[in-house]
């Protein structure tokens, strides 16, 4: 069975369920206490989760792991280490001639392309496993620096894209450095001499929409 198959998550939520002996009532109960915005996870859905006959997200991911107090790779991969990603876009991170930041970096503009309850719940999960890791004090150390590297970036940013403002959103950041790099890095298209896509049919992502910022690269 592959680790990360829908019935490999069903069992191993069983699994954590039981072994700190909460009925399924008792853990959707506990995941409305944990969740802020207090909607939890019904006891129908648990059900349908450890059936196979359907998977949990991101949030119900996070809270599930937060009230059972198990990671969320163990969940989904029966390890505390994630397998790589066969798909061209892992391959682009984990590279060995990816500098490992240049790989945490290009995963966190990732992050702006994302809509903002998904957003949440993977800077939770982050945060979770980065806090296991340092403890508060190391972890709040950690994310202080950000601050000294603020300015460096938006100036940066600014540089390349004049028109960008911080008064955008993250899904309009996006937009905008998401345009007009033709480069087929991290995906199986062949371009050609224009730029343009010669093989679009080995598109894992097709395009969902033009964009409203100029021509895509994917068009």
């Amino acid at each position: 069975m592959r680790p990360g198959s829908d019935q490999a998550v069903s069992s191993r939520l069983k699994i954590a369920r039981e072994d700190r002996a909460f009925t399924q009532g008792a853990l959707a109960n506990r995941t409305k206490m944990v969740d802020p915005e207090e909607k939890g996870i019904s006891r129908t859905a648990i059900i349908g989760y450890e059936q196979g006959a359907s998977k949990p997200g991101l949030r119900e991911i996070k809270l599930l792991c937060e009230v059972l107090r198990i990671t969320p790779n163990w969940l989904i991969y029966g390890t505390e280490s994630a397998g790589v990603s066969s798909q061209p876009s892992m391959e682009l991170l984990s590279s060995p001639k990816t500098d490992p930041l240049d790989g945490v970096m290009r995963t966190a503009i990732a992050l702006t392309a994302l809509k903002g309850h998904e957003r949440d719940a993977l800077q939770s999960l982050i945060l979770s496993l980065a806090g296991r890791q340092l403890g508060d004090m190391r972890l709040s150390a950690l994310l202080f620096t950000s601050n000294a590297l603020h300015d460096a970036f938006w100036a940066a940013l600014k540089g390349y894209w004049p028109d960008v403002e911080r008064a955008n959103s993250l899904e309009e950041i996006a937009e905008y450095l998401s345009q007009d790099l033709h480069t087929n890095a991290g995906n199986r298209f062949k371009l050609g001499e224009e730029g343009e896509i010669l093989n679009e049919e080995a598109a894992l992502y097709p395009d969902p929409k033009p964009s409203k910022f100029g021509n895509s690269t994917n068009s």
